[in-house]
Parts: C-alpha cells; sequence; structure tokens
C-alpha cells in the first residue's frame, strides 16, 4: 500500500463511520412523530430518548480520547462502529420503549468514540497547520450524515417504515467496522516514511495511566475554557433545532408536510456542511486567526434564533425561513475551531484527550437541552392530539426557542474571550517543584 493510499484511507474510513454517527444523532427529530405514536409516549419521554445519545458522549468522549491515544484510534474507531451497527439494529426492532431507550444507549457508547478516534488519526496523517481545516472537514462530513438523516430518511421512513430503516442502518455500519480493522493503520511510520505530526505523548507513554495524568493540568487551565463554552452554546442549540424539535416545529405550527419541513430543516446542515471547512481553512491559512472569526460568527448565530421568539404577529413567512436557516447553519461553523483553540493551549500530544475533552460538556449541555426543551413543550401542551402524537402550540416552541437564544448568547461571549494564538501552539510545560512533574503554563 503507498503512503497516499493509506492516508486517504485513514482519513477515508473514518469520515464514512462518522456520516453513520451523525446520521444516528438527528434522526429522532425526523422520526419522532412515528416513536411518539409507536410507543404512545411524550414529548419528555421522547426528549429522554434522544438525551441518551448527548448524555452518553458526555460520559464516554473523554475515555474514548484517552482509548484512541493509548490502544490506538484503528481499534477504538473499529469498536465504536461495531456497537453503532448492532444498536441501530436493536432499536429497529425494539417491541417496546425501553428496548429503544437501551438500543439507543448501545449506539451512543459507539458513537461516542468516532470523531476523537478519527481526528487523532487526522493529527498522525496531516500536519499541525492543517488540523483546524481537517477539524472543519469533519464537521463537513458530519453535516452529509445530517442530511441523510433528514430529507432522506423521511423519504425512506415513508417507504419502507422506520424500523426497517434503522436495521438496514446497522447493518451498513457493521460493514464499515470491518473494514476499519482491515485498511487503518494508526501512524505512516507503519508504512516506513517518517511521522508527519512529531508531537508525541509529553510522557511517551501510551499507557491509559499516562494519558489520564494529563488530563487535570488540561482542566485547570484557564485558557481551555471559553472555546468550549462557546461551542457547547452554539452546538447544543443547534442540535436541539435539527435533531429534534425543528421539523415538529414546521408541521404544528406552519402547517408544512414532513418532508417539506425536513427539506427546509435541513438546510442548517448544508449551512454548517458548507461553512466548516471554509471556516476552517480561513482561520488556517488566510487570516492566520482563531478569536476573530469564532466572535463574528457566534455572535451572527445567535442573532438567527431572534426571528424564531418573534410573537406570532411578526412570525416570519416559512420562505424567508430557509434563509435563516442556512445563515444559521453557516455561522454555526464556528464551533469547528474549538479543537484547534483549545490544542493550541495545552499539550499538543494529547489530540484524543482533548478532543474528548471537549466534547464533554458539548454533548452534556446538548442532553440538558434536549431533555429541558420537552419539559418546556409538556408543560404549555393544551391536550390536542394528532393521531396519537402531541400537538404543541406556537407558544410552547417560542418558549423553547427563547432558552435557545438566551444559551447562544451566552456562547457569543465567551467566543470573545478566546485565547488568539495566531493559529500556533502557545503552551509551554512548567515544572513544578512540589509534584516533580510538569504543568501547564
Amino acid at each position: 500500500m503507498t503512503f497516499r493510499t493509506a492516508r486517504w484511507i485513514a482519513l477515508g474510513v473514518p469520515a464514512a463511520i462518522y456520516v453513520v454517527s451523525y446520521f444516528h444523532r438527528v434522526a429522532p427529530g425526523v422520526v419522532a412523530g412515528d416513536l411518539m405514536a409507536t410507543f404512545a409516549v411524550s414529548a419528555a419521554a421522547l426528549g429522554v430518548l434522544s438525551a441518551v445519545y448527548p448524555w452518553v458522549f458526555a460520559v464516554m468522549t473523554l475515555l474514548g480520547g484517552s482509548l484512541a491515544d493509548a490502544v490506538g484510534p484503528r481499534w477504538t474507531l473499529a469498536s465504536g462502529a461495531a456497537l453503532m451497527g448492532l444498536g441501530a439494529a436493536l432499536f429497529g426492532l425494539a417491541p417496546a420503549f425501553p428496548l429503544a431507550i437501551a438500543g439507543r444507549l448501545v449506539v451512543s457508547l459507539g458513537a461516542s468514540v468516532i470523531l476523537v478516534s478519527w481526528l487523532a488519526l487526522a493529527a498522525e496523517w496531516s500536519r499541525p497547520e492543517e488540523f483546524a481545516t481537517i477539524g472543519g472537514f469533519t464537521q463537513a462530513v458530519g453535516n452529509v450524515g445530517g442530511l441523510i438523516a433528514v430529507s432522506p430518511l423521511a423519504v425512506l421512513v415513508e417507504a419502507i417504515g422506520w424500523r426497517q430503516s434503522f436495521v438496514l442502518t446497522g447493518a451498513m455500519t457493521l460493514a464499515l467496522a470491518v473494514a476499519a480493522v482491515t485498511l487503518i493503520r494508526d501512524r505512516p511510520e507503519a508504512l516506513g516514511p517518517p511521522p508527519l505530526n512529531r508531537a508525541r505523548p509529553a510522557q511517551g507513554g501510551g499507557a491509559l495511566g499516562a494519558v489520564l495524568r494529563g488530563i487535570p493540568p488540561l482542566v485547570r487551565n484557564p485558557r481551555t475554557w471559553p472555546p468550549v463554552l462557546a461551542a457547547t452554546g452554539t452546538y447544543a442549540t443547534l442540535t436541539t433545532l435539527l435533531g429534534l424539535w425543528g421539523v415538529p416545529y414546521l408541521t404544528q405550527v406552519y402547517g408544512l408536510p414532513r418532508v417539506q419541513a425536513a427539506n427546509l430543516t435541513a438546510l442548517l446542515a448544508i449551512g454548517m456542511g458548507i461553512g466548516s471547512p471554509l471556516v476552517g481553512w480561513l482561520s488556517d491559512h488566510w487570516l492566520g486567526l482563531r478569536r476573530l472569526p469564532m466572535a463574528v460568527l457566534t455572535i451572527l448565530y445567535a442573532l438567527c434564533w431572534v426571528p424564531l421568539v418573534l410573537p406570532a404577529s411578526l412570525r416570519p413567512p416559512a420562505t424567508l425561513l430557509g434563509p435563516c436557516f442556512l445563515v444559521m447553519g453557516l455561522a454555526s461553523a464556528a464551533l469547528v475551531l474549538v479543537w484547534s483553540c483549545v490544542r493550541e493551549v495545552n499539550d499538543p500530544g494529547r489530540v484524543g484527550m482533548i478532543v474528548g475533552f471537549c466534547n464533554s460538556p458539548i454533548f452534556l449541555t446538548l442532553a440538558l437541552m434536549q431533555w429541558v426543551s420537552g419539559v418546556i413543550l409538556d408543560a404549555q401542551w393544551t391536550g390536542l392530539l394528532a393521531g396519537s402524537t402531541r400537538v404543541y402550540p406556537p407558544e410552547a416552541y417560542r418558549a423553547v426557542f427563547g432558552l435557545c437564544l438566551a444559551v447562544a448568547a451566552a456562547a457569543a461571549v465567551c467566543a470573545c474571550l478566546v485565547t488568539e494564538t495566531r493559529c500556533r501552539n502557545v503552551w509551554t510545560p512548567k515544572r513544578d517543584p512540589r509534584a516533580g512533574r510538569a504543568a501547564t503554563l
């Protein structure tokens, strides 16, 4: 195998697996009505099912990143893909709601290690100055999964049903797990060439204990938190709209058919898919800056929530929501800079751990947002049903989106506090004479 082929495989196979993981992230929003009707559950219960994914991510991403550093991203990636495949099949076949939650749990366990494994591979198969660009590319690829989970999934569900759709996805994911094991190599050195990225764990070991000892300095570093919190607010609110309540809002408040509502909501994923690689490239190669693009775009993202919280008399028509959703998706791409921003103020040899740490609060907040949003909707439900599906008044959705606006505004403030590194690592180890080991400046 040539070096170029191996590099494409090391980036391409994880890309395909990440598409599937992102599919599962937002798919419940498309089949929300089917799930509520099939299992006779409320919005709060559906919020619990949807929140399983980010709750598991919040717990597992840091451990998954540490595993990718310690045992290698290839096996971590393949194991995650296999779990996703099994979980998707269980979800599709579940005869009762608790088993559907169990299937979602297994999917989430597998999906929680996919991105950290991919970025750990990217750090080995690319140069440091390409990392933000590749980080943006990962989100563009992920949003392909988001698109598949919106419009095409809606069409597929109409054709063969939601259960068969998830079983089919599970079988495809298991095939990708086999491809990851057989085709990927962890590092270029496996083929002979010298490493592209010479940053290695500072303590020199791949043991999990040695990797985990790098967590406290990362947490204590005050420069770690502004980009993490900015990305957290952006992603949690965007996915609450894209992955859970966007389609129900458009069908119930605007009276749109499900496929048309899914197409409109898909503009969020399209915008982020276009914006993510563009933001990474602009930051790496054109501006040479981190804070400026992150702050400007996060402020723009927060402003895009304003039309969704206006009273009924000022509510924009559905034709104007399309451009708004597209701009919102484009602006949300600022969050792809989080990994570079945090990596450049910490030990650059701990890529998996850094990515996992960044993702933990992001998914914890997403889980809270999805649960709280379901509680808010149920609190304002008037008892109206369409078949077995609850129909919520516009005021209930406006309350949920008002919460999202407040969280997005807080994210914009945090983005303005990001340390400007000018795309260079500014971390230096400081010797702690009491502990006898390096600490982060």
